[in-house]
């Protein structure tokens, strides 16, 4: 199976960086956040349609299991997130920062539309874990929103999840057309998702002819709406269900879910799994070329006359005193890219973004108090903060996912650049060592596994703001035209300020992560030179200790350095066959 394959190529890669490890000049904190990469590396699955399509049956389907509520209203309001653990957890994530565990029985109270409608709760998300094989190594499923349906928020939430999908499931169903919503949805998601599956689920409502026809209707459209070729799985979910849940075989291969698993499960190694395979084993033999150099080195240093080998010392640390000038060098610029990161992408964006979102509140703004004008003033004044707070709220909530995610994608290319100057600086140190003391050195070049972290959530109301004014006794006791005129006056600057609030503290928000991420990353290259630097010297005057100390001393120290010498070219060529099979699995 191709879950298997992957899983026993990842096992054997954490051996080999085990390995590594115990290895003398191999650092042990690069070799722990590449044995992480590999144990954490996850497959976000994003379960995406209109409502009423089926999504969470077709994640219960996947799952063999009725984890999450279903209905015949539209349901889902919260995205949902199922990883893999060893039970049964669900946690309920909040945007002020709060967490709680809840019971099975209890989910339908936070995630659904009539247990929290508009999310009146301020659920940030929901994470559960569960131990099913399908989760095991990496796969993570997100159950959104429907779009299309009478509740707007939902269509934002689902909007919040596009930017960080590997794949997208797109659903459709047999007994309704593509609709439009449908079709505005999928030009965005083309946007963001790296790859679209389609499956017309419901397949079990018609015969042969009836899906094969339904299924070209729907083809035809998303052609021409995508200007693609696309390939649309038949799906019954139901049947799915049903069929892992009895074991019953034959229906769950009449439910067409087993073709679509398997190729979705190859997309997924073979687009993924298979290039991080690859990237991680590349990095751990460029540590071992590295350190092979620096053993090189040493065990050069203990043949090398002592005058020779101090001359080739103080021309070593003049190459040190050029690195150091790099370093100031790349630190300025790496500032430079940082602001102009905050000034052309970040100040740009939220100027738009607040032109756009004062415009299409207040003109809803308007619609909301003509609707309600009817209200007494203590009810409208509360109807009408209640509307200001949640649509800024779910507004800018749903901007900064999507922000986050393009100032991160922004900083990571950019980073990729500066992660490339300093391998070269790196090599180049390696490449001068290499020819100064006349020892082989073969560069090993390997994709640098490197990506920032959000570590802060938004928070929409810190400290209560002026709407209190509204409330006067005073404006409460006034005709109800006039009062109305007040209430209205003083809710309209009331949003005016709190969209500039907050469009100037999420804009903060994005500086202070950026700046934090910036440090993070110098203080990272930094270190990837300075371990080289540091690598050498140790070597160099680990050889000149020795010497000193006399001939046995050397003599010890080079049956040392054979025997590490050996659980090198061990380890590589464990790595090498490692690579060899990665190469040679299709996954199919």
């Amino acid at each position: 199976m191709v879950l298997d394959k992957y899983s026993n190529l990842k096992t054997e890669l954490m051996e080999c960086i085990d390995a590594a490890v115990s290895i003398d000049g191999i650092p042990r904190v690069i070799c722990e956040e590449l044995k992480e990469k590999v144990a954490q590396n996850v497959f976000n699955l994003v379960v995406l349609g209109q409502f009423k399509r089926g999504k969470t049956s077709l994640i219960n389907a996947l799952l063999g299991a009725e984890i999450l509520p279903t209905a015949v209203v539209p349901l889902t309001s919260i995205a949902t997130i199922l990883t893999y653990g060893e039970t049964l957890c669900i946690r309920v994530y909040f945007n002020d920062g709060r967490v709680i565990e809840i019971d099975r029985s209890d989910l339908n109270q936070y995630v659904t539309e009539k247990g929290n409608p508009r999310n009146e709760k301020d659920v940030k998300e929901v994470i559960i874990t569960y131990p099913s094989p399908y989760l095991k190594d990496g796969v993570r499923l997100v159950d959104t929103p429907g779009v299309g349906s009478v509740y707007e928020h939902n269509t934002d939430v689902a909007y919040q999840c596009l930017p960080k999908s590997d794949a997208a499931l797109f659903l459709l169903s047999v007994d309704q057309p593509v609709s439009k919503a449908e079709l505005d949805f999928l030009k965005d998601v083309k946007e963001y998702a790296h790859r679209i599956f389609f499956l017309q689920n419901k397949a079990d409502y018609v015969g042969p002819d009836d899906l094969r026809e339904s299924i070209s209707f729907s083809k035809n459209i998303i052609d021409s709406c995508l200007e693609s070729d696309v390939k649309i799985f038949p799906l019954s979910a139901k049947r799915a269900l049903d069929g892992k849940l009895s074991g019953d075989s034959g229906l769950l291969e009449q439910s067409f879910l087993p073709e679509f698993e398997r190729l979705l499960n190859t997309f997924l190694m073979e687009e993924k799994g298979k290039v991080l395979l690859i990237s991680v084993a590349n990095n751990i033999l460029r540590l071992l070329s590295q350190a092979r150099l620096a053993l090189d080195l040493e065990m050069k240093s203990l043949v090398t006359p002592l005058e020779e080998l101090k001359e080739k010392i103080q021309i070593f640390e003049k190459k040190r005193n050029e690195v150091a000038i790099e370093k100031e060098n790349f630190s300025l610029l790496l500032d430079g890219t940082i602001k102009t990161i905050m000034q052309g992408v970040l100040e740009e964006d939220l100027r738009a973004f607040r032109r756009e979102l004062t415009k299409w509140i207040t003109d809803k703004f308007e619609a909301s108090y003509a609707e309600h004008s009817g209200m007494s003033l203590n009810e409208l004044r509360d109807h009408l903060e209640a509307f200001v707070i949640n649509e800024v709220r779910q507004a800018f909530a749903s901007w900064r996912g999507l922000e986050d995610e393009k100032l991160a994608k922004t900083f990571e290319a950019s980073c990729k650049r500066f992660i490339t100057k300093i391998d070269e600086t790196v090599d180049s140190l390696l490449r001068f060592s290499a020819e100064l003391f006349g020892v082989p050195f073969d560069i090993v070049t390997a994709e640098a596994i490197w990506s920032t972290k959000s570590e802060f959530y938004f928070r929409f109301k810190e400290q209560p703001v002026g709407i209190e004014i509204v409330a006067s006794s005073l404006t409460l006791l006034l005709p109800k035209y006039i009062g109305e005129k007040i209430i209205l006056k003083k809710v309209k600057e009331y949003l005016n300020r709190v969209i500039h609030l907050q469009a100037a503290k999420i804009g903060c928000d994005f500086e202070e992560r950026l700046n934090k991420s910036k440090l993070d990353f110098r203080w990272e290259m930094f270190q990837r030179i300075d371990a080289t630097l540091d690598g050498i010297s140790k070597a160099i005057e680990q050889g000149l200790q020795r010497k000193s100390e006399g001939e046995h001393a050397a003599e010890e120290r080079k049956i040392a350095l054979s025997k590490i010498e050996q659980k090198m070219d061990e380890t590589c060529e464990r790595l090498l066959q490692i690579l060899d099979k990665v190469s040679a699995y299709q996954f199919a």
